[in-house]
């Protein structure tokens, strides 16, 4: 598939800071469709009105969009009720901003760190699902679809578990095979899909050789898209694609190995 066709189809990954400052013009001259990153300081720095600006250039320009809520500090399963409480506040707000941008998703995390929460697995499991009930109700009424990604979980047992609990189409499962390779090491791609893979709702594409998080483009690491791309297409499951590349000069290849991909795998075609 060529490089046109893919950028129509998928979307990359940039935080609203860099968006803002640097890389606005230039997506509207490659016709790149974003997902807007709202990490870090992104939600302290930036006012409603800000997100405003943006969706009506977004608007004026037909550019279409998915969100990343915010992760670093974000833990809605905390056994902290503050914790949780504030937690849950600036995932309401990203679901507000996502409404504001016209995107349809927002990608989560769960905040699970297995040396923080080895002794109270349980109480975060409870605290979680609870959480994950009450945001999707508040992204059901703003017609946004939650995509729950895995990144530290060590098999897809909580997963597993939360989709179980929360039986809604608005949470679907953000499968991202890098994090996978690197800190999910001592379980399988299969593992996953027998687990959760009927909630695949989106994909996050990167690769890595399983050492560290390196975000590569797919090709330059160890990761198995084709696996992945195979079952996908037999099982006839069309996620969101994002490609997240988090370096500039990654970006266009990248978009040229997705397209390999899809052109090899019949997925959403």
């Amino acid at each position: 598939m060529d490089a046109e066709s893919v950028i129509k189809r998928a979307f990359v990954s940039c935080p609203f800071d860099l968006l803002v400052d640097k890389y606005l013009e230039r997506l509207l001259e490659t016709g790149i469709n974003p997902e807007v990153g709202l990490n870090r300081a992104v939600l302290n720095r930036f006012a409603i009105h800000d997100f405003v600006r943006v969706a009506a250039v977004f608007r004026l320009n037909g550019v279409r969009c998915t969100v990343h809520g915010p992760f670093t500090d974000i833990s809605p399963g905390a056994i902290d009720r503050e914790v949780r409480k504030a937690s849950m506040g600036r995932l309401r707000l990203a679901v507000d901003v996502a409404s504001i941008l016209g995107a349809g998703s927002v990608v989560i995390h769960s905040g699970y760190d297995h040396q923080q929460y080895l002794c109270a697995e349980e109480e975060w499991l409870e605290n979680i699902i609870n959480s994950l009930k009450e945001l999707v109700v508040y992204a059901e009424d703003a017609g946004i679809r939650l995509m729950l990604e895995n990144v530290y979980e060590p098999d897809p047992e909580f997963h597993r578990q939360i989709f179980a609990e929360v039986d809604s189409e608005a949470l679907a499962f953000c499968l991202d095979l890098g994090h996978l390779k690197v800190f999910s090491p001592d379980s399988t791609l299969d593992q996953w899909l027998d687990a959760v893979g009927h909630r695949i709702g989106e994909l996050h594409i990167h690769d890595n050789t399983g050492e560290r998080d390196d975000h590569l483009p797919v090709g330059q690491g160890a990761c198995d898209f084709d696996s992945l791309f195979a079952w996908l297409e037999k099982n006839g499951i069309c996620p969101v694609l994002t490609l997240e590349a988090h370096d500039e000069d990654a970006v266009f290849p990248s978009i040229e190995a997705l397209g390999r991909l899809l052109e090899k795998y019949a997925v959403c075609s």
